[in-house]
C-alpha cells in the first residue's frame, strides 16, 4: 500500500508521467526497494549500508541515462520518504504513551536517511551525466570528421544526424582553418567563444572542432550577414597570433567539405610562403593551388629553373636562392634587398649575376623573372609539404 501510494505521487512529476511502461515497472521496483530499505533503517536506527547506497547509485545513473532531470529524481525520492513519514507519524500519534523522544529520534533518522539519499543520487547522477557528455562529444567529433572528410552515409542520414547535435546544414557555410598560439591548450573553446560572438545574431550556431594543431570553424551565413568580413571579425575577437585560411561560402554537404578543404589548403599555402596576413582566402591563392596540384611536375619545374642555385647553395653554404627571393620581395631593389640580407649592395649585385650565370635566365627579361618567381613559390610549397609529411 505504501509503495503504490508513493508511486502514484511520483507519476504526478512531469518527466515521470511520460515514461514508457517498462520504465514505469523499473521505477515501481526501485520504490519498493527504497521503502524496504527505509523500514530497515528506521527499525535499526542506522544509516544506509554500502550495499544500499550502491543500489541507489545505480538508480541515479539510470535516471540520468533516461534523461530525467535531477530535480525530478530528487523529488521522486522525497515523495517516497514523505509517504513513509506520513505512515510513521500516524503510528506515533496513535501510540498511547509518551512518544515524543522516540518521535524525535525517528525524525532524526529519517532526515539523515534523506540527506544520504540526496547526496548519493546527486553524485551518481553527475557521474553518469559526465559519461554521457563524453560519449556524446565523441559521437559529435566522429560525425564532424565524417562530414568534413566524407562518409558512405546518405545525405538524408547525415542531415538527420546533424539535427541531433543541433546543426542546420541546409545553410551555406564558410570554412575557417586556424593556427593559434602554441601555448594555448584551449584553442577549440577559445575559437568557439569568439565564433559565437561573431555570429551572435545568427539563427544557427557555428561548428568548431580541434584537429591536431588546426582549429576548424564552420560559420553559417545568412542573408543579413556578410561572409567576407567574418574572418577579420573572428581574428579581431581573438586577438593574439591567430591566422586563418578561408574557403567558401558554400551550400550543401559537398559544399561544406569543399570549403573546408579550400580553407585547409589556404592556411597551408599562406604559412608556407610566409605571407603577411591574418586571413588567407583560397580564392586569392588559386595560382599557388595549381603549383601544389601536380607535385611531380612542380618538382621538375623547380629543378629546371632553380636546380643549379640549390646545388650551389648546398655545396658552398651560399645564399643565392635567399638573395633572389629578397630581390623579388623588394620589387627588384638591390639596396633594399641588401638591407634585408644585411649585405652590401655590391654583394647582392654579385650574387644576382651568379644567379644569371648559373641558371641561364635573365633578370631583365620579364618572362624569365615570372618563371623564377613561380619556381621560388613552388620550392617553398614543396619544402612545406615535405615538412608536414615528416
Amino acid at each position: 500500500e505504501v509503495v503504490e501510494t508513493a508511486v502514484d505521487v511520483i507519476w504526478d512529476i512531469p518527466s515521470y508521467s511520460r515514461m514508457s511502461e517498462p520504465l514505469r515497472q523499473e521505477v515501481r521496483g526501485a520504490v519498493r526497494e527504497n521503502v524496504v530499505s527505509l523500514a530497515q533503517v528506521v527499525r535499526q536506527l542506522r544509516e544506509l549500508s554500502r550495499e544500499e547506497l550502491e543500489m541507489i547509485e545505480r538508480v541515479g545513473g539510470r535516471r540520468a541515462e533516461a534523461g530525467i532531470p535531477l530535480d525530478d529524481v530528487l523529488s521522486a525520492y522525497r515523495a517516497v520518504v514523505r509517504v513513509c513519514w506520513d505512515v510513521l507519524a500516524e503510528e506515533c500519534r496513535a501510540f498511547p504513551g509518551n512518544a515524543v523522544d522516540a518521535t524525535i529520534e525517528l525524525a532524526d533518522t529519517v532526515l539523515r536517511h534523506t540527506d544520504q539519499i540526496s547526496t548519493t543520487v546527486a553524485e551518481a547522477y553527475a557521474r553518469a551525466q559526465r559519461t554521457i557528455v563524453r560519449e556524446q562529444e565523441g559521437a559529435r567529433r566522429q560525425f564532424l570528421a565524417e562530414l568534413l572528410y566524407g562518409t558512405e552515409a546518405t545525405p538524408e542520414d547525415i542531415l538527420a544526424q546533424a539535427h541531433t547535435f543541433g546543426y542546420d546544414l541546409s545553410l551555406s557555410f564558410i570554412a575557417l582553418v586556424g593556427l593559434g598560439p602554441r601555448e594555448d591548450a584551449r584553442k577549440e573553446a577559445t575559437v568557439a567563444s569568439a565564433a559565437a560572438a561573431v555570429t551572435a545574431y545568427s539563427t544557427a550556431e557555428p561548428i568548431v572542432i580541434q584537429k591536431g594543431e588546426q582549429t576548424i570553424a564552420l560559420m553559417p551565413t545568412e542573408p543579413l550577414t556578410d561572409p567576407l568580413t567574418m574572418p577579420e571579425k573572428l581574428v579581431a575577437e581573438l586577438g593574439g597570433e591567430w591566422r586563418f585560411g578561408m574557403g567558401g561560402p558554400e551550400p550543401g554537404l559537398k559544399g561544406i567539405r569543399r570549403a573546408y578543404l579550400e580553407a585547409r589548403e589556404a592556411i597551408e599555402i599562406g604559412t608556407a610562403l610566409g605571407l603577411e596576413s591574418r586571413v588567407f582566402r583560397f580564392d586569392d591563392l588559386l595560382l599557388y593551388h595549381f603549383l601544389r596540384a601536380e607535385p611531380s611536375l612542380v618538382e621538375r619545374f623547380v629543378e629546371q629553373m632553380l636546380g643549379p642555385l640549390i646545388s650551389y647553395d648546398a655545396k658552398r653554404k651560399g645564399e643565392l636562392v635567399k638573395t633572389l627571393e629578397c630581390y623579388f620581395a623588394t620589387d627588384g631593389s638591390v639596396k633594399m634587398a641588401g638591407e634585408v640580407l644585411f649585405a652590401h649592395p655590391h654583394t647582392v649585385t654579385y650574387r644576382l649575376k651568379q644567379v644569371e650565370k648559373l641558371t641561364g635566365w635573365s633578370l631583365r627579361n620579364s618572362e624569365d623573372k615570372l618563371r623564377l618567381q613561380l619556381a621560388l613559390r613552388g620550392l617553398r610549397l614543396a619544402q612545406a609539404r615535405a615538412e608536414n609529411e615528416l
